[in-house]
């Protein structure tokens, strides 16, 4: 947790000093590294997103993908949605009787995000998630099926269930072109109704650290 804080102290003070570059001369135009560029009223956005976080103490890859409309640099909304990518790495032992599964599943919804200094060259972003998502343990039979034209193994799942979430976040965001952005930060993910057999209703509820692309018209 340390480290979060580090982290995040950093982002600001970083983007603080940056934001000195937006003068009353370039007031008007969007700072980047390759260039400049002037300021559309109504904006676009398409973002891929990597991120670590844990599930109690399991590591957890994820990845996201999100879109929406920007309105006068600042306020962008639009939708969002993620899903943990190492699937090995999520088999729990023990969850009915002597049978273990993989813990399988993702959340998204509506994404709210508001930018400081949207002309700088780096800026901070405000990005919260507020949805829903859903979970399955699923098990994998040692049993293979012949399915059409290959082998596939019996799945069979063995609990499964729906939940709310809400993810506040900051970001610190670089104008790379006038067409991307590139970004890093931290985020709190928060749920509430997980209810699984031999699980924690708490186990998703942690900070997540991401670094991520944003491609459109800012």
């Amino acid at each position: 947790m340390k480290r979060i804080a580090f982290l995040i102290a950093g982002l600001v003070a970083f983007t603080m000093v940056n934001a000195q570059t937006e003068t009353n001369e370039n007031a008007g135009e969007i700072n980047t590294v390759f260039g400049k560029n002037g300021r559309p009223a109504v904006g676009w956005f398409i973002g891929l997103d990597h991120g670590y976080t844990q599930f109690e103490s399991r590591d957890v890859w994820t990845g996201g993908l999100n879109f929406g409309m920007i309105i006068d640099h600042k306020f962008s909304i639009g939708l969002t949605g993620t899903g943990w990518t190492n699937r090995n790495g999520m088999y729990y032992e023990n969850i009915s009787g002597d049978d273990g599964a993989y813990l399988e599943g993702g959340y998204g919804g509506l994404l709210l995000e508001y930018t400081l200094f949207p002309k700088s060259l780096v800026h901070l972003t405000i990005p919260v998630t507020i949805g829903g998502g859903g979970v399955s343990y699923i098990s994998e039979s040692d049993i293979p099926v012949w399915d059409e034209d290959e082998w596939d193994f019996d799945n069979v799942v063995i609990d499964d269930d729906l939940f709310f979430v809400v993810e506040p976040g900051i970001r610190a965001e670089m104008n790379v072109f006038r067409f991307m952005r590139l970004n890093a930060g931290v985020s709190y993910r928060h749920t509430e109704g997980l209810q699984m057999i031999n699980t924690s209703e708490d186990l998703m509820n942690n900070f997540t650290a991401t670094v991520g692309l944003k491609f459109g018209k800012f």
